[in-house]
């Protein structure tokens, strides 16, 4: 039996001076499981090792329950983990595509019976996935990391409600991510996009919105007149990622794009080949390469890193860029906001002054 006593947090044998003062404790390693605490009720030996035998037959009562062997991974999830989704607000759309993906793997498994190398096996079959619609490239790395962090919180969902003893998902590693792009055009880039969209009425008229507006494409697309409040000068935009509708400030170059389009018929967008006009555009001004890398070509989600690199080249505040974003956190807006290789030359460009001014003083002290 694995009891014994401790007494001012070190264990003790029977030749202790405090031996009979001290209180029995039970260290045990159940099922992955370390079962480590103080019996002070117990005041012999006798009473520790029952103790020990009722609190290890609770937590196999527990591990073995009549639920642990009848409830499937997927019907936890319609009772459990759909109706938090909805509660929490989170991005329903993302976890319907998850959900498919793990039901594809685990089918009608129970949820206590799959275990740790079964996650691992899931991930693999997942990193093998051909994406439909390049058939040459697999999921991502974040892409999979998302797919099991939601299989991870459905574990902890039936261990919150006593289903299993333990989240698999703790054993298991996510997939090393590579670092976040960072893509910004140079002003001849930018020169040649602008001329190249001119071409396109209704595409220029995104992209100008796109750079003047802290927003996401499917933001842009679902603009509609009613949410436009000229007067107050902002915007009712969609939530995204989970997050609640909000008010978003329009400047003067939005609004009057916004005005012209509602003059025309063209809100939301009627725009639905968007992809591939947007992705001629770039082609003809020289941007992209038919079939170039994801780091080589410019994505529309790079124009919010356009936006935001813009506010920093005019001295905004981080903080009101991060609110713009509705960024939870700075490190997460400092993805977007970049400085390109002419502000950093103008940066470094200012110390020229200190050098003259440490050389003059110089001069200045041989002098005297």
């Amino acid at each position: 039996m694995s009891v014994y006593k401790r007494y001012k947090g070190k264990r003790i044998s029977s030749s202790h001076p405090r031996y009979a003062d001290a209180r029995w404790w039970i260290y045990k390693r159940l099922k992955g499981k370390t079962i480590h605490q103080s019996i002070p009720e117990a005041k012999t030996k006798q009473e520790a090792e029952l103790a020990e035998r009722q609190i290890i037959k609770a937590s196999f009562d527990h591990s073995y329950s009549v639920a642990d062997t009848t409830t499937t991974l997927a019907s936890f999830i319609e009772k459990k983990y759909r109706p938090y989704v909805e509660q929490n607000n989170i991005n329903k759309g993302a976890k319907d595509l998850y959900i498919r993906l793990l039901l594809k793997h685990f089918k009608k498994q129970t949820i206590g019976s799959i275990t740790p190398q079964d996650c691992r096996n899931c991930r693999a079959k997942l990193q093998d996935r051909q994406n439909k619609r390049k058939k040459e490239s697999a999921l991502s790395p974040a892409s999979i990391n998302r797919v099991m962090s939601t299989l991870s919180k459905i574990f902890s969902l039936a261990c919150e409600e006593g289903i299993i003893d333990r989240n698999p998902m703790q054993y298991v590693k996510a997939l090393p991510e590579p670092p976040p792009r960072r893509r910004l055009l140079d002003e001849e880039q930018k020169k040649a996009l602008w001329r190249e969209l001119e071409k396109h009425p209704l595409l220029y008229r995104l992209i100008v919105l796109a750079v003047n507006l802290p927003l996401r494409r499917g933001q842009l697309m679902a603009i509609t007149e009613d949410v436009i409040d000229f007067e107050h000068e902002q915007i009712l935009v969609i939530g995204s990622k989970g997050r609640p509708p909000r008010l978003v400030p329009i400047n003067a170059t939005a609004a009057a794009m916004l005005k012209e389009m509602i003059a025309d018929g063209q809100l939301p967008f009627p725009v639905n080949d968007f992809r591939k006009r947007w992705h001629t555009a770039l082609r003809e001004a020289g941007i992209n390469k038919k079939g170039g890398t994801r780091e080589e070509n410019y994505h529309f989600h790079d124009l919010r890193s356009y936006f935001a690199s813009e506010l920093i080249k005019r001295n905004t505040n981080p903080l009101i860029v991060q609110n713009l974003f509705a960024h939870s956190d700075m490190s997460i807006t400092t993805i977007y906001a970049q400085a390109d290789k002419k502000q950093m030359l103008e940066a470094v460009k200012l110390l020229d002054d200190v050098a003259n001014m440490n050389s003059e003083t110089g001069s200045s002290n041989d002098s005297d």
